[in-house]
């Protein structure tokens, strides 16, 4: 079976509760969303038509040779939209099952589970919020998860807070883990053509005040503190 394809790279989870882990990257081609989120930061991933058009087994190789071993070792699925190529993402699950990877797979929340979610060892479900310009998209029943499973906010502003307190409050009783992650703020350098990201510290001692009010944990992204704005890191 053919999947579209972004990039695969070896690197470390920037951001959940592996942040930090030795992890293989697959980022697939492709979202379901007409209206992009506000805060998406791979919108060169968004269009099925770019990318690569690869077969199954070959991006299953790419993971066997960039980690050099395979047993337990951590492969996040992410996009684009994973789910927006169901039944390609099927057969790559089970093929990272078959040589021995745990599986996380990043999800914007507006597809339905489907009935075989749970050979994924964790979901992150990432719920727009008012400032992603994409609040509503996504679905409630990603709420009714496991404890291995994850739900992620992305906060801008208070109004993002007052949105993730009541869902919270509404939805989420034991599980899954709750991430809240501050969005970046971008500075432009016209005259060098670069784009650089930036945490106001106001704001995430804010967002970690929340963090202790709601007991829920603060995610920042590390992978943007080390590497700034770049593409397979």
């Amino acid at each position: 079976m053919k999947i579209r394809v972004n990039e695969v790279f070896y690197s470390v989870q920037g951001e959940g509760v592996l942040q930090g882990v030795p992890t293989t990257f697959v980022r697939l081609q492709g979202c379901n969303l007409l209206t992009p989120c506000s805060w998406c930061d791979t919108s060169y991933a968004q269009s099925e038509k770019a990318g690569f058009l690869l077969d199954v087994d070959e991006v299953l190789g790419q993971c066997v040779k960039l980690e050099g071993r395979t047993y337990q070792h951590w492969v996040c699925v992410t996009g684009g939209e994973p789910l927006f190529q169901l039944e390609a993402l099927h057969e790559l699950v089970k093929g990272l099952h078959r040589y021995g990877f745990r599986i996380e797979v990043e999800t914007n929340g507006s597809i339905p589970k489907p009935y075989w979610w749970t050979v994924v060892d964790s979901w992150v479900a990432d719920i727009k919020c008012p400032s992603s310009g994409v609040c509503g998209v996504s679905l409630v029943e990603w709420f009714d998860t496991r404890a291995t499973d994850q739900i992620k906010f992305v906060v801008a502003n208070s109004e993002d807070l007052d949105f993730t307190r009541s869902m919270i409050r509404k939805f989420i009783h034991k599980n899954p883990v709750v991430l809240v992650s501050p969005a970046t703020g971008i500075l432009v350098d016209e005259r060098r053509g670069q784009i650089e990201e930036y945490w106001n510290r106001d704001w995430l001692q804010e967002v970690i005040e929340f963090c202790k009010e709601m007991k829920v944990r603060f995610s920042l992204q590390i992978h943007k503190v080390a590497y700034g704005n770049r593409v397979g890191v």
